[in-house]
């Protein structure tokens, strides 16, 4: 029976693989043929794929018409062509600029979810599925027209039992198995990119598709955007001035969300009915920067569709949505970019280039001397007979960011998403009041944390943690020294030195003591058969048996040993 029930499970594994594999192929072959159609069929035929097939699917989609476009439009439109997987790449990609070139982060930004909206009877099917009772039970009343679709979910309005009016954000049904299927392309694709293409090593595609594969997967589970949103609930509990919408908790799941409805205006469209623009621009600057140097928990997608102000002139309150993509800072991040601030702010251009290189990951040798000169000339280019509050200080990042790439250093992706949070904040203040001083509204939260760094009780608590530190070190080495001394005694640690220059040290003496051993050989030989000439017990052509023998050895060996030592021309 045991046999049996192996056997069967073998299969239907067998089974499942094989249905993935199909479906991942098909999959594949719609990628290959929309790559083809937006010109981008160089890019498959550089994979060496070996499969007619596809390639005369890649000869056949050629459209000259589109060649003739930018290659970022063209990669723009390949991504929203292929659906919500990568349209959602897309999108988080455009906060990345420490990864892609700026030009690319713009025209991702303007990527848009356009997918069919899911029907109300599968809305209604995820929702009882996941709460486990009839929608009836939860909502007096469930609108079947949903407010907006994403490559996600949708969101749908309702009210409560409760009568409170809310917000049901709904996971598609199958865009985990979708999602699933499109990153082992989206793997195999980063991979043949980086074998194939040199230049794409550059923007590290394996490593942007392992990186959206955790940001994706952690978005399929609304459990982490619930918990997002309750702390920056709590964070803003003080602050009158921002709203965030409150969960109801007992009606959330991994794939459903309920939230309060906030009903007000896009912040882009909020001075048509009156609100103060000027007020409303630096409060959100000011939110920001209490996000990050304050709380270190920011809102990691701040555009202006996920801003809204709410009620009319009297309110203004300044309304968040969309808690998926968050950014964390944690006291040693503040740290470098309070010093990254005050260096901009006083005009330290050299403390600007070691700020960035210190919290930087090289990809490869860095000339530091460069990298300094070229920030410092940067910073010069956007300072030079400027107010600070006429310097773009969102461009300035940008172009600060986009600089790194080109010396091989990497800004960490934290660090980045707070640089795209600042861009995006400043062009939206800017918008809404051309003389906003950025800078200016930040240097609160700069003099605030260097204060608290050499405050006494920092100071203080750094010198306690420093010495429980050595006290724990204190404790663990005189066993760990047991531990490894003992382990030596068992053979069970082995100490390897790897060093070339030793190693072709060694194989040299090799070569000589074998040479040595060899010529020591053959003169034994020729003198043991200049010995025995005298022999007569056997001949060898009329001549004495042995020395002949012994010489033909010899001489042999005399020969290979001239041949070894011509060959490589050393005597």
């Amino acid at each position: 029976m045991l046999r049996v029930m192996s056997t069967i499970r073998a299969v239907y594994t067998n089974l499942r693989a094989a249905r993935t594999a199909i479906k991942d192929f098909a999959r594949f072959e719609q990628i290959v043929a929309v790559l083809a159609r937006h010109g981008l069929g160089h890019i498959v035929e550089a994979w060496d794929l070996q499969d007619r097939f596809l390639l005369n699917l890649v000869m056949s989609r050629r459209d000259p018409e589109q060649e003739k476009k930018s290659i970022h439009l063209r990669i723009t439109e390949a991504l929203q062509a292929l659906g919500p997987t990568f349209v959602k790449l897309g999108q988080i990609l455009s906060t990345r600029p420490d990864l892609i070139p700026q030009e690319l982060c713009q025209a991702f930004s303007k990527l848009q979810d356009q997918v069919q909206p899911i029907t109300f009877a599968e809305a209604r099917a995820v929702v009882e599925g996941s709460l486990g009772r009839p929608l009836d039970d939860v909502f007096e009343h469930f609108d079947e027209r949903p407010l907006a679709c994403a490559s996600i979910a949708q969101v749908h309005l309702a009210r409560l039992k409760s009568g409170e009016e809310v917000v049901v954000k709904v996971q598609r049904p199958g865009i985990r198995d979708t999602v699933d299927s499109d990153l082992n392309i989206l793997h195999f694709v980063a991979r043949k990119l980086e074998e194939t293409i040199p230049e794409a090593k550059a923007f590290a595609p394996l490593a942007i598709a392992r990186e959206f594969e955790k940001a994706i997967k952690r978005e399929l589970d609304f459990t982490h955007e619930a918990n997002h949103l309750d702390r920056f609930d709590r964070n803003f509990q003080a602050w009158p001035s921002v709203h965030i919408p409150r969960l109801h908790r007992a009606f959330c799941t991994d794939r459903v969300l309920v939230m309060e409805r906030l009903v007000g205006t896009k912040i882009t469209q909020a001075g048509a009915v009156g609100h103060d623009m000027d007020r409303i621009a630096r409060e959100c600057v000011r939110m920001l920067f209490k996000m990050v140097f304050e709380d270190g928990f920011f809102h990691g997608d701040l555009h202006p569709g996920n801003i809204f102000i709410l009620g009319g002139p009297d309110d203004g309150r300044i309304g968040l949505i969309d808690f998926g993509l968050v950014g964390r800072m944690t006291p040693t991040m503040k740290d470098a970019m309070a010093d990254l601030l005050l260096a901009i702010v006083t005009h330290d251009y050299a403390g600007v280039a070691r700020c960035l290189y210190d919290v930087s990951i090289r990809t490869g040798k860095v000339d530091y001397g460069r990298w300094e000169a070229d920030v410092i000339e940067l910073c010069e280019k956007y300072f030079a007979h400027k107010t600070l509050a006429e310097v773009d200080f969102g461009s300035l990042l940008r172009d600060l960011v986009e600089g790194a790439i080109r010396h091989d250093v990497r800004i960490p992706p934290d660090y980045a998403m707070f640089f795209k949070a600042v861009m995006t904040v400043e062009g939206i203040g800017k918008t809404l009041t051309p003389d906003l001083d950025l800078i200016s509204e930040c240097r609160p939260y700069v003099e605030q944390l260097v204060v608290q760094r050499y405050s006494p009780e920092r100071v203080l608590k750094s010198a306690a943690d420093a010495l429980q530190a050595v006290g724990r070190l204190g404790q663990l080495l005189p066993a760990k020294a047991n531990e490894f001394l003992a382990e030596m005694q068992n053979g069970r640690i082995a100490v390897s030195v790897e060093q070339p220059q030793l190693e072709r040290l060694e194989e040299g003496r090799e070569r000589r003591t074998n040479r040595a051993v060899l010529g020591a050989l053959a003169c034994t030989l020729l003198i043991v058969g200049a010995l025995t000439r005298h022999d007569a017990r056997f001949r060898i052509f009329g001549a004495p048996g042995l020395t002949v023998l012994f010489w033909a050895f010899g001489g042999w060996l005399t020969l290979r040993l001239w041949w070894r030592i011509t060959r490589n021309g050393r005597w």
